[in-house]
């Protein structure tokens, strides 16, 4: 189960939802099988590919490539308590903390 500053796993939650979730047996609403996927991708279609640009706001437009990081466990922890305090997401106090690194550092 993920915590509210977590990103959900997608993976594990397809591979739950096409083996292990339980559908009531006569169920008229629920699809199952091909149905079921077929449905599931016009969705995406109709979504798009993703969430919004992170530049909308300053009117850039694209898509917001995404870094990974690791990070020491005391490091991360602190991160999250940090991001909890503050009531936002650890992703968003690294965002500001890297530009801000950024900008303190380019000459």
């Amino acid at each position: 189960m993920n915590t509210e500053n977590e990103e959900p796993d997608f993976g594990r939650l397809a591979e739950w939802a096409e083996r292990d979730m339980k559908l009531p047996e006569n169920s008229a609403t629920a699809k199952r099988g091909q149905d079921a996927a077929a449905d599931g991708r016009e969705l995406l279609d109709r979504v798009g590919a993703g969430r919004p640009s992170l530049g909308q706001a300053d009117g850039v437009s694209g898509e917001s490539p995404r870094r990974q990081v690791r990070l020491p466990r005391p490091l991360s922890e602190r991160l999250d308590r940090f991001a909890e305090n503050q009531h936002r997401k650890p992703s968003d106090v690294m965002r500001e903390a890297v530009e801000e690194y950024l900008e303190a550092h380019s000459g």
